[in-house]
């Protein structure tokens, strides 16, 4: 009888261990395991900031890791800046930097400082809090030694920039509402080209004198039933014009699909 009991624990025991082991080495694991599910930092506004401010704590500060960037068919260069968040982004950031993939394009662009060929300060691209999720000058993909003459057409840079906490989350991000602005190659002049419009994506054209866009309204109607919509602005005069007819005819051929 007592041999069988003792054959009967160890049987429990060697089923029941195990599996308290497994877990706790999976806590353990677990616990110091980085979190490599990175977001571009937010810019705290509204309430958070409020809070913040009340609480006396330093909460955000500013990143400058990419060196100053040249710019195509310009002697300038330019800098974006990022947003940092203390704490969160400091972990965020050792965690990123002990992995070896540390990358700034992981923080939201808060601002873009300009420099002329001497590293002196030209200017900066806004005088208040937004979010900048892209930055596209056209012909940047050239090299040095590229046998291609450089493009002079280029005139412009384009931006997709946020201003409005848009879902009320108390942070600016790349989940709020953006639209499409245009500089000079120097940062001044900067134009709306698009108001409440959700991008898809965009393109220059005709020799960068103007901005093909593909877009859809921002409304309450869901993915499916919002059309993609098409237009272009011209550099020159700063004026839109929808492309009705692309959208017409896209639309009468997906209704031959129910016939």
């Amino acid at each position: 009888m007592n041999n069988r009991l003792i054959k009967a624990l160890v049987i429990i025991n060697g089923i029941i261990f195990p599996i308290f082991f497994g877990l706790f080495l999976y806590k353990s694991f677990s616990k110091d395991t980085p979190d490599y599910d990175y977001e571009p930092e937010a810019i705290i506004v509204g309430d958070k900031l409020a809070q913040a401010i009340r609480d006396t704590l330093a909460l955000q500060g500013l990143s400058y890791e990419t060196p100053p960037q040249k710019i195509y068919n310009s002697t300038n260069m330019y800098i974006p800046i990022s947003v940092l968040t203390y704490e969160e982004a400091k972990k965020m950031r050792a965690d990123s930097q002990s992995a070896g993939d540390f990358n700034p394009g992981w923080f939201n662009y808060f601002n873009v400082l300009f420099l002329d060929k001497d590293y002196n300060v030209i200017g900066q691209l806004l005088d208040k809090k937004a979010t900048i999720s892209e930055i596209t000058i056209n012909g940047s993909g050239y090299y040095i030694n590229d046998e291609r003459p450089i493009d002079k057409t280029v005139k412009n840079i384009a931006y997709r920039i946020g201003f409005e906490d848009s879902n009320k989350d108390g942070k600016l991000d790349y989940m709020d509402y953006q639209d499409l602005y245009i500089s000079d190659l120097n940062g001044q002049n900067l134009t709306q080209v698009t108001s409440r419009k959700y991008i898809a994506d965009f393109k220059f054209i005709n020799s960068n004198s103007q901005i093909f866009i593909r877009y859809k309204d921002i409304n309450e109607l869901r993915d499916e039933y919002n059309p993609l919509k098409f237009g272009v602005f011209d550099i020159a005069t700063k004026t839109s014009k929808e492309l009705n007819e692309i959208e017409e005819k896209l639309k009468d051929i997906e209704r031959k699909l129910i016939k």
